[in-house]
Order: C-alpha cells, then structure tokens, then sequence
C-alpha cells in the first residue's frame, strides 16, 4: 500500500506495441494523470486502459530541456508507479533503439571511395613497372598512360550524359566489375596477350575512373544535402589522401615480396570491395530522369552547346584555373624521379616516397579539418588564393631546400591542394542539378586534358632543363592564371549566379 502524499502517484501506460515514431508520439510528451485517465474514454470505454496500437497525441511540451529526456524515459516503462517528485531521477536515462542501425550511405560511398582510390594508386605504380618489364622500352610506358588519359578525356562529356539518364549506383558497380574483371583477365592471359590486354586496361581505368568520379561528386548534393556538401567533400578528400598513403606505401612491397600477379589480384579484389558496398546504398537517384525522355536531337544539343549555358562565370574560370593546375602538377609528377635522382643518389626512391607522403599527409589533414565542421561556406576567392599557395610552394620545395624545410613546404602544399578541391568541388555541386552531371563531365575531360599536355610537355623539356626550371614555368602558369582569376573576380560580371534551365513546355491544342 502507498503512503498518502499531497500528490497522487502517476501509472505510465505504454499507449502503443510498435516503436513510436516521431509522427505519432512527440519524445517531450509528458504522461497523462490518473485523475485524467479515469474521465477522459479510450477506445469507446471510459476508465479503461487504452488498447495495443492505439495512437495517443500528446500534449504541447511544457517541460524544461534538461527534464524532457525524463519523459522520453518514462513513457517507455510499462506498469510502473512513479511519483511526481522521483521524476527527476529518470532524468539520466537514455532510450536507445533496439533494432540494429543500418549504415548511412555518405559512410558506405566514402567506404568504397577510399577502397577503390586505393586501388588506383596501387595499380598506378604496379602498371607502370609492369609495363616496362615486359615491353623493355620507356615509349610503350609513356604510350600506356597517355592511352589511360586519353580514354578519361573522351569518357568525361559521355559520362555526363550517363549519369543523367541511368542510376549512378549501378554506373559506379559496373565501373568496378569490369576494372576488376580486366585485372583478374591480365593475370590469366599467357604473356603473348599481355601487352594487348595492357592497352585494353588502360581504356577501362581511365574511363572508368572518370565516370566514377562524375557520378560520386554530381550526386553528392542529393546524399547529403546542400548546407553539408563542404563537409562530405572533406571526407572525401581525407579518404583519397589516406587511401593514396596505403597505396604508394604498399605497392613496392607487394611487387617485390609476392610479385605482379598478387598486386594486381589485389587490386581487383579491391574493386569488388567497392562494387559490394555500393549495393547497400539504397535511393540514390539522379535528378535527371527528364532526360531519358528527351529525343536524341536534344540530347546532342544538350552535349554540344547546353552544358555551359546559363552557368556563371565564376565557374567557368575556375574549372580553367583547375586545368592550369592540373598541367603544373603534372610537371611536377614527371619531373619527381629526375629531382629525387639529383637530391640523393643513394636513395633516391626513398626520396621520392618522401615528398609524396608529406604531400599526402596535408591534404589528409585539411580533408579531416573540413570533415569536422558542420558547415564552412566555401568561397572561389579562397580557391583562388589556395591554388596560388600550392604552385608556389611547391616551386619552392623543387629549389634543394634542407629535409626539415622540404617536408613543411610539402605538407602546406598539400594542405593548399587539399582546401582548393574543396572550394572547386563545391561550388560545382551547387550548379543547377539537370545540369551538374554534364558540368563534372566537362570539368574532367578539362583536367585530364591538362594533366596530359603538362606531361608531355615536361617530359620533352626534362630533356634540356633542370627539373627546377620545368616545374617554375608549369605552375608559374597555373599561379598567373589564379592570379587573373583573382582580379578578374572582383569584377560583378564574373559573380553573375547561374541562370536557370530553360524549359520548353508544349500545350496541345
């Protein structure tokens, strides 16, 4: 028997059988009093407990923040006599769900992003000694790569178009069977074959990783939401520096202890990776199912002469700023092994594994720093600052600086790459969503296009120039084109926005 108190004791009833849902049962709401239960009818039958799956709405919350989590707590205990004055020791208690959480699916594309990345590089490396061991001349080693940009630069306006007109989930799984089945095919052939099927791969990665990046960063925005778009891109930068680190670290290793074949299986079984947990993404569609009714004259229209109408400025001379960088960048990836040969003879791998780590290492730190803010609007005058950082710091870091100072130059360079992609990629994803698939496809064809001619430029000047020489002229471009993007934004024409789509509406008579 209770004892007699000023108040009567509250009886908390569980109202429904199934988890209530943010619909049906507010968490702030307070349970009802006996007095009120007896008077107020559940069910047809006054004075009853209410019945199983019966839906109560609650009352207006009147609680303090810090007592609403006592609610919470005791609406869930079922049958218990709880008196007024013990409510506050509730307070502590946190109802968590039962049923196990399925996993978000930004956690499930950056899973697969890292994995897939990681392969990229692994096969970077492992492909290109493959290739000259077995072909014995540094041509064909140049011919292979330059057939792997070439393919990204032809893949990128037709990704833009698939993209637009099937899902992306199943663009990006295909990408990574088929990179993966070519791999598993080169390792089977007899050693005749193998120089074929080596061209044939080149076609498939290059491609491949082109419309795989189309489809990732055009359907970020539907993912995440707008007001998180810097933040997804900062794990996803992190993902591809750290998965970059796993790469160029384990790809030596793996060649020189269990040979070419186990990399190369290994790099299709991380293709499969990527391709499973892309299949747990449910609801990722593409916001341009109008184009599927489009008639083909359309869509040739929409391929040549649509994708930069209506677009602002500023985004179009960014994605020029970024192609500059991507031709001073490839000065410096050429000119790497030749500087790291003159830097240190004795060991000049090591100093070449060196300077990409550290590099790396930067872009991974500015990738996490943006992963851990809820929202940092991204300016295309801070990409320009940042491009205009990275060329000169690494300008810098090819003038024989000491090993402390290299390694701080280097690690600020990345951290400049790192925060200009952020910038870049964002302000892309926040074009108009019927035309963003066709915009990333054209911004990769540029950069791919860039990245080669910066290659094969650097490649003939390495032949009368220092290395030093080379990558100041090839990111001394890249830092005069920043520099006019700068002036030229301050101007109001280049920060007109992007004008909506045109839609052509036809009335039947």
């Amino acid at each position: 028997m209770q004892r007699a108190t000023g108040k009567p004791p509250t009886r908390i009833f569980r109202t429904t059988a199934k988890p209530a849902s943010p619909a049906s049962i507010h968490p702030c709401a307070t349970p009802p009093q006996p007095d009120r239960e007896a008077a107020r009818p559940h069910s047809g039958q006054p004075g009853r407990r209410p019945a199983a799956g019966t839906q109560v709405r609650p009352s207006a919350c009147r609680l303090p923040r810090r007592r609403r989590y006592g609610a919470l707590a005791a609406a869930s205990i079922d049958g218990m006599i709880v008196h007024p004055r013990s409510r506050r020791k509730l307070t502590r208690l946190r109802v968590r769900p039962t049923g196990g959480r399925p996993a978000h699916p930004l956690h499930l594309v950056v899973t697969a992003h890292a994995v897939s990345t990681y392969g990229s590089f692994l096969n970077l490396v492992a492909l290109g000694l493959f290739t000259l061991q077995i072909t014995g001349s540094p041509v064909q080693t140049g011919l292979f790569m330059a057939v792997r940009l070439a393919a990204g630069f032809l893949m990128g306006p037709v990704a833009g178009l698939l993209v637009n007109r099937y899902p992306r989930t199943v663009l990006m799984i295909g990408a990574d069977l088929l990179s993966a089945t070519v791999l598993v095919l080169l390792v089977l052939v007899p050693a005749g074959a193998q120089p074929t099927v080596l061209y044939l791969l080149a076609v498939v990665l290059g491609g491949g990783q082109i419309l795989w990046g189309v489809a990732l960063r055009s359907g970020l925005p539907e993912l995440v939401g707008p007001e998180r778009l810097a933040r997804a891109n900062g794990r996803l930068v992190a993902a591809r520096s750290t998965a970059m680190l796993l790469g160029f670290g384990t790809s030596g290793l793996l060649v020189t202890l269990l040979g070419y074949h186990a990399a190369f299986l290994l790099d299709a079984a991380s293709y499969g990776v990527s391709a499973l947990l892309l299949c747990g993404v449910r609801g990722w569609t593409s916001v341009g199912a109008s184009a599927r009714r489009r008639p083909a004259g359309a869509l040739r229209g929409l391929r040549i002469r649509g994708v930069l109408a209506g677009i602002a400025p500023v985004v179009v001379a960014m994605i020029v700023v970024r192609a500059a960088d991507a031709f001073g960048s490839a000065s410096h990836n050429v000119g790497l092994p030749v500087y790291a040969s003159l830097a240190r003879p004795d060991a000049p791998a090591s100093f070449a594994a060196l300077f990409t780590t550290t590099w790396a290492v930067g872009s991974l730190v500015v990738g996490r720093w943006y992963a851990r803010r809820d929202a940092h609007p991204t300016s295309p005058a801070a990409f320009g600052i940042a491009t205009c950082a990275m060329s000169l710091l690494f300008v810098l870091a090819f003038t024989g600086p000491p090993v402390w100072l290299l390694i701080i130059l280097v690690v600020a360079a990345g951290v400049a790459d790192g925060y200009a992609e952020i910038s870049y990629t964002t302000r892309l994803q926040n074009v108009e969503p019927s035309r963003r698939a066709h915009l990333f496809g054209l911004a990769g064809a540029v950069q791919n296009a860039g990245f080669g001619l910066g290659m094969i430029v650097s490649a003939f000047a390495l032949g009368r120039l220092a290395p030093l020489s080379v990558v100041a002229v090839a990111h001394g471009l890249a830092l005069v084109a920043a520099l006019v993007f700068l002036v030229a934004h301050a101007r109001p024409s280049l920060r007109r926005p992007d004008r909506p789509a045109e839609q052509r509406v036809e009335v039947s008579p």
